[in-house]
């Protein structure tokens, strides 16, 4: 790889990885509105949209399924798991193969310019993980250590990342129950009503709206963020094992094309998760 490709690179997981303009996640934006729109579409479509609105059922299912998923989870993972929606709109995440290529040039900028090269890295990384690997290579810290440290931050953060999918699939199972619960109270206020027709029409609306809501916020928003953010756990994880294997490859001073054979299994995996 020349000393110019190398150059290319340099600031690459700093860009990828800015905190300042992310880039918003087209896909999932995208989904939202078509998603959106069909419903909007089907609740017009019978001339009567004012009837899919029930502020008991949107307050019986939505409190619901957040006083469920209290109980079974802590506010800090709910604050945990608020925090990672950030990550389902905006494409923040480092991709693995630019890790890949990023590391080979920076292996590259070591053997021509030296260890400390990792320094200007470490301030210009946004990148937490990657500056933490950095400072730790260029300070001098034992391999065994640096690694150490390293699989420990690694093993914490995808912890957490993984706790946020728990949630969120929670919340997604929570959801048509909570419609369906809304869906009992209508049916019983409306048989202990039967000889007054004039509150039939909206306790049988809650009965059914209750569970529309339900259906909507489980498969419509819990459920894709849950996936959502599965996808970026694996690939921030992803990213972090290549990360790891190639600080400590240029720790150890191994030759770019030895870091090149270390990372090929990781390029090939990244190429078939694109």
């Amino acid at each position: 790889m020349q000393a110019r490709d190398s150059e290319s690179y340099r600031l690459r997981p700093h860009r990828v990885a800015s905190r300042e303009t992310p880039a918003v996640n087209g896909s999932i934006i995208a989904g939202l509105g078509v998603g959106i729109a069909l419903i909007v579409f089907g609740a017009f479509s019978g001339g009567k949209p004012l009837g899919f609105l029930n502020l008991e059922g949107l307050l019986l299912v939505v409190g619901g399924t957040l006083a469920s998923t209290l109980i079974q989870f802590s506010t800090i993972d709910l604050r945990i798991s608020l925090s990672a929606l950030r990550g389902a709109f905006f494409s923040d995440a480092s991709i693995p193969q630019e890790r890949i290529e990023y590391l080979m040039s920076l292996s590259q900028q070591v053997k021509e310019r030296g260890i400390l090269i990792l320094e200007e890295q470490a301030t210009d990384a946004d990148d937490d993980f990657l500056r933490l690997g950095l400072t730790l290579v260029v300070d001098g810290h034992n391999i065994e250590e640096a690694r150490r440290i390293l699989t420990t931050e690694m093993r914490t953060s995808t912890d957490q990342a993984w706790r946020s999918v728990q949630v969120w699939e929670t919340m997604g199972n929570f959801a048509p129950a909570m419609g369906l619960i809304g869906t009992l109270i209508g049916l019983i206020q409306m048989l202990g009503a039967l000889q007054d027709p004039t509150t039939v029409g909206p306790a049988m609306s809650m009965a059914l709206v209750a569970t529309l809501y339900g259906s909507i916020a489980a498969n419509l928003v819990f459920f894709p963020i849950a996936g959502k953010l599965r996808l970026l756990a694996h690939e921030r994880e992803q990213c972090k094992n290549i990360t790891l294997e190639g600080l400590v490859s240029i720790a150890q001073r191994e030759n770019p094309m030895m870091l090149e054979q270390r990372l090929r299994g990781f390029a090939s995996l990244a190429a078939n998760n694109t």
